[in-house]
């Protein structure tokens, strides 16, 4: 059985990205709100995944749903949260950074592991701030 109790966070790794990317679609919208249809085909995914992802997001009190008529069918409306009004914006450039995304992140508490990770590594060499 599934404790509700627990604080719900945002997915790692690739869903995470999704997740973030719906939720600055729906603050976008504003308190307007966009049909969650729109989101599918904005973010182009299926409405199988991207239902599970607004469902998820809707019990960490992210979205709202708000059930509409729409050209004579019934849709959902999603709307902004106060609490994702009050989450703070990552900056583009802090979004890049592999850290960010990495499962091994809990793992890497030591400056060393940091400087010796070859994804962190990577990405320097390719960002270009490291020369050779």
């Amino acid at each position: 059985m599934r404790n509700d109790s627990r604080e719900l966070k945002l997915s790692e790794g690739g869903g995470s990205q999704l997740e973030w990317r719906v939720l600055e679609a729906v603050a976008a919208a504003g308190e307007a709100g966009i049909l969650q249809k729109d989101i599918w085909r904005l973010l182009n995914i299926d409405s199988r995944k991207g239902s599970r992802i607004i469902k998820r997001l809707e019990r960490m009190g992210l979205v709202a749903r708000e059930e509409v008529v729409h050209r004579g069918r019934k849709m959902y409306l999603l709307k902004p949260t106060p609490k994702l009004k009050g989450m703070p914006k990552i900056p583009d450039e802090l979004d890049r950074i592999p850290c960010f995304y990495c499962p091994l992140l809990i793992s890497c508490g030591e400056l060393t592991k940091i400087l010796s990770c070859e994804r962190m590594e990577r990405w320097l060499l390719d960002s270009g701030s490291l020369e050779g």
